[in-house]
């Protein structure tokens, strides 16, 4: 019978979970994974740094830097917890385990029986496993590849392994139960505090519990300022284009939870918020610290519309939404507020607060057909502001100069995103200008009543004499609207910025959403196409 040594098991598994169906639908992380595999069987884990990841195995220019764009790191931590949910699945039962330690970018590779797991479910290798950190990195040493590559995977060799991680295994159990003994004492100077303290204030009046329909969900959650919830969403939670985590769906009262059918969604960056939908009358009761904050509701109209099984269009589903007890939209219609079924809509509310329970209520009661909600987001945000909106045209964000991030290309319909290879000079963040969407397309970016400065940044990478487009003055000439007013007329890129590859910005004040609480900005081409580097609106309210 044949006996696969470790070399072959760890080759193996990387394999299977390559070809796992949730990597199969992450095609970035599945390139991530691949890299940083084969480099740890080259032995060259050395060379996993963050700018060899970034160029190599996502698709980043030469120019990348890891200072001002943080895609690397982002993806890291997608794929840790891709590889924790793939091992909770479909990997439930391999014997081997493929684990990226925080902070380091070379693979482990684990016997499932040697390791312990941490309170967040993720693999703690032990002092003394098979397959030790020999540098930085977390990886073998440069021209070996680990004592226990050729050894057979047998009974034997099992044996032997048990005994070897016996006394780790029991300094372990040891820590653990001292840990414990520390643990169940600061539980006891806990209680005794709190004993004390309600004998002090015995006069004070009861606070009766919600009912526990309210509170089915983990109250942990109520601990963090930052609340994102996928309506409708069973599982543990999702990473975002952002890498912002998203949690299932709790804190609800009534209606009914549905998987939509997988259609395209128009300005959707993260379809995944908007499968699922919770349906019908419902409330949502959640726990927030006093502060104040903005809200972000999230919907799309599947069911209606001229395309749809069910026709219809306008005016086919309305209901109304409160906030603690106050109307917030009535009649609201997501078709006619998103302009047309599969398009992804999304709400903003400035200076939200909870309750005096401690607790923001929003009731979504139907008027015609029933209420409907794809996700809600709730954080941290100045008195009379939203946070300030920054796109950049690009799969990933990017960290400024200032420090400041720019979210990935979201919210537009139309045109073509495209990555830059030019450097453009006249600017310290040339990185802003390394993607472009071009075309005839519109940008429809929520925000909350009040008034917005706005600056879009633009560069000529393609026409010019040293470009590939060659011409100059004249080849691209474009309009840009915002809510039907023009802001530009006849703008020439090359002709304003004096020049290709010169960064040239353009910023309005005092602009106001439309009655949809959208930015609406529509390029339109007058000759060649429209183009656009980077967005930033900033609320600009008193």
């Amino acid at each position: 019978m044949s006996v696969l040594t470790q070399s072959e098991m760890e080759k193996a598994e990387l394999e299977a979970v390559l070809a796992s169906e949730i990597f199969a639908k992450s095609p970035n992380l599945a390139k991530m994974l691949q890299y940083i595999g084969q480099k740890y069987f080259d032995s060259d884990v050395r060379s996993l740094k963050e700018y060899n990841i970034g160029v190599e195995a996502l698709g980043r220019p030469p120019e990348f830097d890891p200072k001002l764009d943080s895609i690397v790191r982002v993806e890291a931590h997608r794929l840790r917890e891709k590889l924790k949910r793939y091992y909770e699945t479909e990997g439930a039962d391999h014997p081997v385990i493929i684990s990226l330690q925080l902070g380091h970018y070379a693979p482990q590779f684990l016997r499932r029986s040697d390791i312990a797991v941490n309170s967040a479910g993720n693999p703690i290798p032990d002092s003394n496993s098979e397959n030790p950190d020999s540098d930085a990195n977390g990886g073998r040493s440069s021209g070996q590849t680990g004592q226990l590559a050729a050894t057979p995977i047998d009974s034997a060799s099992t044996t032997n392994l048990e005994a070897a991680t016996a006394l780790p295994r029991m300094q372990w159990w040891l820590r653990w139960r001292m840990s414990l003994v520390s643990f169940a004492i600061l539980l006891l100077i806990i209680g005794l505090g709190a004993l004390a303290l309600m004998i002090s204030k015995s006069d004070m009046p009861v606070i009766v519990p919600l009912p526990s329909a309210m509170t089915s969900a983990s109250v942990a959650a109520n601990q963090d300022e930052d609340v994102r919830i996928i309506a409708g969403y069973s599982k543990k939670e999702y990473i975002d284009s952002q890498g912002r985590t998203w949690g299932p769906d709790r804190y609800y009262t009534g209606g009914e939870a549905l998987t939509k059918p997988q259609v395209f969604i128009a300005r959707a960056a993260d379809p995944t918020l908007f499968a699922t939908v919770r349906q019908g009358e419902f409330s949502y009761n959640i726990p927030l610290k006093p502060g104040n904050y903005e809200l972000r509701l999230y919907f799309v109209e599947t069911d209606y519309g001229p395309w749809t099984l069910r026709g219809g269009g306008e005016i086919s589903r309305l209901f109304n939404i409160d906030m603690n007890g106050k109307h917030l939209i009535t009649t609201f219609d997501v078709f006619s507020d998103a302009g047309g079924a599969n398009v992804a809509d999304e709400r903003i509310f400035k200076d939200v607060s909870p309750a005096l329970d401690g607790y923001l209520h929003l009731n979504f009661n139907n008027v015609i057909d029933y209420s409907i909600l794809s996700a809600l987001e709730i954080v941290p945000s100045l008195p009379g502001k939203i946070q300030p909106i920054r796109l950049v045209a690009q799969e990933h964000s990017y960290t400024d100069d200032s420090g400041r991030i720019w979210i990935p290309d979201r919210y537009s319909m139309g045109g073509r995103l495209i990555k830059i290879a030019q450097t453009v000079s006249g600017t310290p963040d040339a990185g802003l200008y390394s993607g472009e969407r071009y075309g005839h397309f519109d940008y429809a970016i929520p925000v909350a009543e009040g008034r917005y400065g706005l600056t879009m940044r633009f560069a000529e990478t393609y026409f010019g004499p040293a470009n590939p487009g060659g011409g100059g003055v004249g080849s691209r000439v474009f309009d840009v609207y915002c809510n039907g007013v023009a802001l530009l007329r006849n703008f020439d890129v090359f002709k304003e910025a004096g020049g290709e590859n010169r960064a040239l910005e353009r910023t309005f004040h005092g602009l106001q959403p439309n009655a949809m609480g959208k930015i609406m900005l529509s390029f339109v081409p007058v000759t060649n196409y429209a183009s656009v580097k980077a967005i930033e609106v900033v609320d600009e309210s008193r």
